[in-house]
């Protein structure tokens, strides 16, 4: 017996897009492959799941990957934001750099 999927079926008829597979995809996560702006998110999510794959060696999973996808699409740009860094001056300057003093320096001229 086999059983019809009405909703891939549906998809393949009106998306114009030919890859099952991709369709398939698409679905499973939620997003409708007959809608422009839904297709449009779907890449988007892709190509930033591509770009957190390949910078990070660090295993990421993809509830993680989804959190940050999150956070950056509701990034207010005219919001302040402070962020607090914690590092020691001996990751800074190491070996014989922590010797130089560079306030008698002068400013070369070219």
């Amino acid at each position: 017996m086999q059983v019809i999927d009405f909703q891939l079926e549906r998809a393949k008829r009106k998306s114009g897009i030919n890859d099952v597979a991709e369709l398939r995809n698409m679905i499973d996560q939620g997003y409708d492959p007959c809608d422009s702006i839904d297709v449009d998110n779907y890449y988007e999510w892709l190509n930033f799941q591509g770009m957190i794959s390949k910078e990070s060696d660090e295993g990421w999973s993809d509830e993680a990957i989804q959190r940050l996808f999150d956070d950056i699409k509701n990034l207010d740009p005219d919001e302040t934001r402070t962020v607090t860094l914690d590092y020691s001056v001996d990751e800074l300057i190491s070996g014989d750099d922590i010797s130089l003093d560079y306030t008698t320096f002068s400013p070369n001229k070219t």
